[in-house]
């Protein structure tokens, strides 16, 4: 009897330790939750600031954010600073998948906002519970809106969050373009994309995320179906890219003017009453003169296409992303380029924000 009561005793007392356990792990972690709650959402806020008769330029190069030398020499060269910068982050299960604070803190430390083009390729996940390959890439975007990646996106937002300054966060870009897995070429729909956007955009509401200007970024025409509306979307955005001849066939028309390319576009953008971005932009060499290309981009966007408010040059010296060709989309080291675009931006139209982040946390 003796031993048992031992026996008895011992496994109450185990019972007993592991309920002490359990309710400081649960207790660690409703301090964390309530600490992040309570504190860190709150210290967090942005309110829109747009430049009225103004445009913004902003940058994007595979170098950035690692390495500013470059960007400054292109700055000292056109006499103008950059006041956005633009890269690129993929989802996936990777370190580099995480938000990155550090790269974060190196654009805002050389006196930047930034442009964060955030792509959902579920193909980086290495999860058990996760479809197979290439079974997890057909409509994903019905899967994002069902809550099958929250485990990323909280973690993601609430980093964010942490982080506390203001940046442009460009979603799941191009969503019309078939090239990528979230396009329509995986069987994504208008009212797949637009449930996914409002699911993401709502996590990020729920913890806080109020540092985040989310810009939203179609391709090509007929892009209203795509629309997520205009209570959750706070930018609208372009890519705008004059491939030359290398896309087309021989009785193809090439060459096409920057208004050629970006009026469809624009027109169907002005009534959603939002300030435009040019998220991308860029001139290939064969066809044309790009300094004529270029010289005309920016003074048409000063007199004709006055609601973009922000563009970004896509200075890629070897882009692949097109298929077999490597195209240069660079000018820092085109001396008439820049010296044609020297001339328009003496004109003051185009500006740097200093301490433009400052300004979208308290405007």
């Amino acid at each position: 009897m003796k031993s048992l009561r031992i026996g008895i005793l011992s496994i109450c007392y185990c019972l007993l330790l592991w309920v002490l356990f359990l309710t400081i792990v649960r207790f660690e972690n409703g301090v964390k939750e309530t600490w992040f709650t309570v504190v860190t959402k709150r210290i967090v806020a942005r309110k829109s600031h747009v430049p009225l008769e103004m445009c913004m330029l902003g940058i994007y190069k595979p170098e950035l954010p690692w390495s500013f030398g470059p960007v400054r020499a292109m700055e000292d060269t056109l006499g103008l600073k950059f006041t956005l910068v633009s890269f690129y982050q993929a989802w996936g299960s990777a370190a580099e998948h995480v938000f990155q604070p550090v790269v974060m803190d190196a654009v805002v430390g050389n006196g930047k906002v930034p442009v964060v083009t955030w792509e959902p390729w579920v193909s980086g996940f290495e999860r058990e519970e996760l479809k197979p390959m290439p079974e997890r890439e057909w409509r994903c975007l019905r899967d994002i809106a069902d809550g099958v990646y929250d485990f990323h996106v909280i973690e993601w937002a609430k980093a964010a969050v942490t982080w506390g300054k203001p940046f442009f966060l460009r979603f799941a870009h191009e969503m019309t373009n078939d090239q990528y897995p979230w396009g329509p070429g995986n069987g994504n729909t208008p009212d797949d994309y637009k449930q996914a956007w409002w699911h993401v955009k709502a996590v990020f509401d729920s913890v806080g995320a109020t540092n985040v200007i989310w810009v939203w970024c179609p391709y090509g025409n007929g892009i209203l179906d795509y629309y997520p509306g205009g209570e959750s979307v706070d930018w609208v955005a372009m890519d705008i890219f004059n491939y030359g001849e290398i896309l087309f066939g021989e009785n193809e028309r090439r060459w096409m003017s920057f208004d050629e390319l970006a009026s469809p576009l624009y027109r169907e953008m002005l009534p959603l009453q939002k300030p435009i971005m040019l998220a991308e932009v860029g001139c290939s060499d064969i066809g044309g003169s790009r300094e004529v290309w270029y010289r005309e981009m920016l003074s048409q966007i000063e007199k004709k296409f006055t609601s973009i408010k922000a563009i970004v040059l896509f200075e890629n010296p070897s882009d692949k992303t097109s298929g077999q060709w490597n195209i240069d989309w660079s000018i820092a080291h085109d001396k008439e380029i820049i010296t044609a675009m020297q001339s328009i931006l003496e004109r003051k139209y185009f500006t740097y924000i200093e301490s433009y982040g400052t300004k979208l946390s308290t405007h």
